[in-house]
Parts: C-alpha cells; sequence; structure tokens
C-alpha cells in the first residue's frame, strides 16, 4: 500500500511529501494485541502507593488484655488483633505488590508498529522539516498548529538535539502538545493523541527501529 506523507514548514504549508510503501495491503490493526501492549505499559508504570500495617506492625502493648478463662467472655490476646479498632488489617494492600505484565519483545514492537500505521492510514500522521524559528515563541508554535488545522491532543516527535531547543521550546507550554524524542515512542502516547507530527530525521529513526 502507497500512502503519502505531507511535509509542512513553520508556516503551515505543504512544502513536500513522503511516498511510504511498507504497510501491506489490506492492512487491519489488531486491537487485541495493540490493547495487550498498552495495558502492560500502564501496569509497569503503576506505583504500588497502598500499604496497611499487619497486627505485626502496629504500635502498641503485646499484653493479653484480660485472663483467658472465668470472663465468660471471648478468647483474646492483644489489642493489634485485626477485629478491634486501631488494629492491624487482615489482607490488606501491601506496597511490595508487583503490577508488572511481560510481553514477548517481537508482540510489542508489532504492536507499535500497526498503531503507526493506523494513524498514517487515517491521515493523522504528517511530517516537518527544521522550523527556522529563531527565539523561542509560543504564539509561532500555536499559529502552526492552527494553519495544520490541528484541532485535538498532538503528539510532537522531535529529536533530542540541541538544534531543535528552540523548536522544543516553542511548543512545550502547550497544554494539548506532548512531546517526545523518538527512541522513546510508546503505545499509549500514540493512542492518547489524536495527531502525530513527526520530525523528518526523527520520523526516520521510528521506521530504523521499528520497521515502520
Amino acid at each position: 500500500m502507497s500512502v503519502k506523507l505531507k511535509i509542512y514548514d513553520i508556516e503551515g504549508k505543504v512544502k513536500g511529501e513522503l511516498t511510504l510503501e511498507t504497510i501491506p495491503d489490506g492492512f487491519v490493526p489488531n486491537k487485541n494485541l495493540i490493547a495487550r501492549s498498552i495495558r502492560r505499559q500502564q501496569s509497569n508504570a503503576r506505583v504500588p502507593r497502598a500499604s496497611a500495617k499487619t497486627r505485626a506492625e502496629v504500635k502498641g502493648s503485646n499484653a493479653k488484655i484480660y485472663r483467658q478463662k472465668g470472663t465468660g467472655r471471648a478468647r483474646h490476646g492483644d489489642r493489634k488483633a485485626p477485629i478491634f479498632k486501631g488494629g492491624g488489617v487482615a489482607f490488606g494492600p501491601k506496597s511490595e505488590r508487583n503490577f508488572e505484565i511481560g510481553m514477548n519483545k517481537k508482540e510489542r514492537k508489532a504492536a507499535l508498529r500497526q498503531i503507526v500505521w493506523s494513524k498514517i492510514q487515517d491521515g493523522n500522521w504528517a511530517l516537518f522539516g527544521d522550523f527556522d524559528i529563531g527565539a523561542p515563541s509560543t504564539k509561532t508554535g500555536r499559529n502552526f498548529l492552527k494553519a495544520i488545522e490541528n484541532t485535538g491532543k498532538c503528539l510532537l516527535i522531535i529529536p533530542n538535539e540541541s538544534k531543535h531547543e528552540t523548536t522544543v521550546k516553542s511548543f512545550r507550554n502547550l497544554s494539548f502538545v506532548t512531546i517526545i524524542p523518538p527512541e522513546r515512542l510508546n503505545a499509549l502516547d500514540l493512542v492518547n493523541n489524536a495527531t502525530v507530527l513527526a520530525h523528518e530525521g526523527a520520523f526516520e529513526t521510528v521506521r530504523a527501529t521499528w520497521g515502520v
């Protein structure tokens, strides 16, 4: 399948096109594979903060609250038992819990590649060249996105190089824009953003890394 990607300049005008012929004919994304990849990423980023104390960890006296026999009441040990207010928690959450989910490396690569292909196929992926902005300007960045009629959340893929620092600074204050280098491309950011704008050099890195 042959797909053409538009290449924009800083004014939002099309200065060229890139023909991509790697998308298979009749390509249909594997939604189950993509969903598993996203679930794995979210689970592996989860930090287990909830942690309840057991009766062994609760501060307090270890003394038996009253004698074993002769009172007519139930047998008890100390006040740190789970049935008492202020006591330990039985089977509560612990900070040592591991939420990590494994996934085959080939599957992860295939899932990300399919998301990229889907974005390109739907016309939600475009390219841009080197921007000659001069000084950082959020207004310039906003005007560029308006010129290309971008209305939703946008993912910018820009090489992590000093010569692109001005471009990054011109977009990073926009709340609906996420900026990442090509090496950190991931399934979650791709799915969470309606449009993807990639620098030409960054796109070549994406193609070489993920087989796009």
